[in-house]
Order: C-alpha cells, then sequence, then structure tokens
C-alpha cells in the first residue's frame, strides 16, 4: 500500500472512530441498516423449493381468487419432500368435492394433507392450539414444512390484534427451525401502479419474510399461466419463475419465465382503446390515411386529440412494446412531408 493510500485509511479510521463518540442526528437511521451478516444470508439464502420457498423462513404467496395457488403448491410440495423435508400441508380452502383429488395428490407427492375444518379432526381452533404447544416444545423442526391454505381461514385478516397474535405463533415456528408459508388473497382492483395488493392488514406484510405475489391469465384454451412477482418486501434474491395449469388440473414448471403481468396489462389497455381502434381501422378502410386526415375522422367520432396520438402510437408497428400486437404501420411519404397509415394484414 503506498504512504498516501496508508493515510487515506487512517483518516478514514479515525473519521469513524469520531463518529462512534460524537452522537449525530442521523444516528436513529442506524436501526435500518442491513449487516453484513443479514445481507450475506439474503444472497446466500438456502431454497427449499427453488425461487419460491427459503428454509427457516415465514412466506407468504397471495393471488386472487381462483388464480391456482393451491395447485401451484401442492405440486412444489412434492420438490420439499424430494429435498428431504416433511410437509404438512394444511387445506382449508377446499371443500368435500375437491378433497379426494387433493389427497391422492398428496400421497403421490409423499406429504400429508391436514384438513382441521372437517368435522370430526376437532377443529380449526384445536388445531391452532396444537400449533402454539409444537412452537412452545423442545423440537428441532428445521426438517419440517408447514403450508397454510389459506391464511383467512385461521384468522381474521382485518383484525390487527388477532393477526398479531398469529403472526407471532408462526414467528414462534421459524425460531425452532420450521419453515411456514402461508396462501393469501389478493384486493379485486389494484393499485394505481398496477400492481397486486394483499388482502388483510399491513401487520402481515411487516411481520413475514417474504411476501411473493402470483400473477394469473387464462387463455382460451383453459390453459392458465401462473408468475411470480415478488414484492418490496423480500428477505432473499427470488429468480422469477412460471408454470401452466391445464384444464385436467396438472401442472407443469416452464424453464422461461412468462411475464403475465405485462400480458394482462396489455390486454386490459387493448379493451380501454377498443372503440378508439375500431375508429381508427375504419378511417383508414375509409381511405383516411394521411395522419391530419385520420385525426378528423376521429374527431367527427368524439374521439379527443390526445386519445388519438396515444392509441395511433401504441399500436404502430415499430413502436409497440414487447406485449402489443402492432395493428398498422406508419410511412411518411416524401411528396408532402406527411405520415401515411395503412392496416397491417393481421388487422385487415
Amino acid at each position: 500500500m503506498s504512504d498516501s493510500a496508508a493515510v487515506i485509511v487512517e483518516k478514514a479510521k479515525a473519521w469513524i472512530a469520531q463518529q462512534d463518540r460524537i452522537p449525530m442526528p442521523e444516528d436513529w437511521m442506524g436501526r435500518y441498516e442491513l449487516s453484513d451478516a443479514e445481507v450475506d444470508a439474503m444472497i446466500d439464502a438456502k431454497f427449499i423449493i427453488f425461487a419460491l420457498v427459503i428454509s427457516g423462513q415465514l412466506t407468504v404467496i397471495a393471488a386472487k381468487p381462483g388464480s391456482g395457488k393451491t395447485s401451484v403448491m401442492m405440486r412444489e410440495a412434492q420438490n420439499a419432500v424430494k429435498a428431504g423435508y416433511r410437509v404438512m400441508y394444511v387445506n382449508m380452502d377446499c371443500g368435500a368435492a375437491d378433497v379426494k383429488y387433493w389427497h391422492a395428490l398428496a400421497k403421490v407427492g409423499c406429504f400429508r394433507m391436514i384438513t382441521p375444518h372437517f368435522a370430526g379432526a376437532g377443529g380449526v381452533n384445536t388445531w391452532l392450539r396444537g400449533l402454539s404447544d409444537m412452537a412452545d416444545s423442545d423440537y428441532d423442526l428445521s426438517d419440517l414444512l408447514i403450508v397454510i391454505d389459506t391464511l383467512k381461514k385461521i384468522a381474521d385478516l382485518m383484525n390487527k390484534s388477532r393477526m398479531k397474535t398469529l403472526m407471532n405463533l408462526l414467528r414462534a415456528l421459524t425460531a425452532k427451525g420450521a419453515t411456514v408459508v402461508c396462501l393469501a388473497h389478493c384486493n379485486k382492483h389494484r393499485d394505481a401502479s398496477g400492481k397486486l395488493i394483499f388482502e388483510g392488514v399491513g401487520d402481515v406484510e411487516a411481520d413475514c419474510d417474504n411476501l411473493i405475489y402470483l400473477e394469473s391469465e387464462k387463455d382460451h384454451d383453459g390453459i392458465r399461466t401462473v408468475s411470480t412477482e415478488p414484492s418490496d418486501k423480500v428477505r432473499g434474491v427470488f429468480a422469477p419463475r412460471s408454470w401452466k395449469i391445464h384444464p385436467d388440473r396438472t401442472v407443469e414448471p416452464l424453464d422461461c419465465f412468462v411475464d403475465v403481468k405485462a400480458t394482462t396489462e396489455a390486454m386490459l389497455q387493448r379493451e380501454r382503446d377498443e372503440t378508439t381502434i375500431e375508429v381508427i381501422q375504419d378511417g383508414i378502410r375509409a381511405g383516411h390515411n394521411k395522419r391530419v386526415d385520420l385525426l378528423d375522422h376521429a374527431t367527427e367520432h368524439k374521439i379527443s386529440k390526445r386519445e388519438f396520438d396515444a392509441v395511433i402510437k401504441r399500436y404502430c408497428q415499430g413502436h409497440t412494446d414487447a406485449k402489443t400486437v402492432p395493428l398498422w404501420r406508419n410511412e411518411k411519404q416524401f411528396r408532402d412531408n406527411a405520415n401515411y397509415y395503412t392496416l397491417l394484414d393481421s388487422a385487415q
């Protein structure tokens, strides 16, 4: 190390030591600073289920009702068994018509499906007391994975006190080494930025280690695509994952991530733009190819210039994003330096 570098290091050490001795007004923010050990733990986290469940942590996986979260987790629970974990899948969201199917799937996957909500099993409250006894025991639970499907079946998600008590119980289990996964629901509507919103009090997100959302869409053949969308609250590096759920309920993990959220957003945008699209297409078919003429045509049909400008660009070949299907192309004519639009073959 050169003399100048050594001097810089010594000055830095002296400055750090000085900060330790002299309280500064911003010191309170230090409680939000991650330690080196915490950062290393995030990077080196051990996944029981690849890119979905981390060993020894409390994970909440949330999706809209009917999005396929149970199908995905029942399929992925088999991988946890293969990794050497005992899996208890607590399914309180299935009815009598489906219990036989899920029970058989658990048998195939070599894990146990628990249904405390059915008569004769003692009920959910009795099961929760048993869970509390296990958390108070001296057992090492480091090879145990508990999946709770769904969270709202064991507590009122809008009751802060009850949810706090429940989350403390689940935390106590992870302190014993257990891994806990809770499936949950999202609100019907998204936030202003289009993101899914967890259905329940904020304490759940605050008290869990990871909150993972599942985006889902079904095509015309009845095949559902499900993809992960990690929230800002994660304690690990989660690679994106996707699955396909076929009409016969078989789940197919995909090698490549499918951006379901982007596809859904493009579909919803297309629905909002449909009226303007039809007016523009009709105008082009009628020979209003020049931009100024096409705008006049749109204005006659009560389409604002702002709406016209947005839609004409959004579906123009070469300007669309990856998930938006272009409907027309734009060519500049040298004779009048004007933009002319023609329909693509797919939109004829």
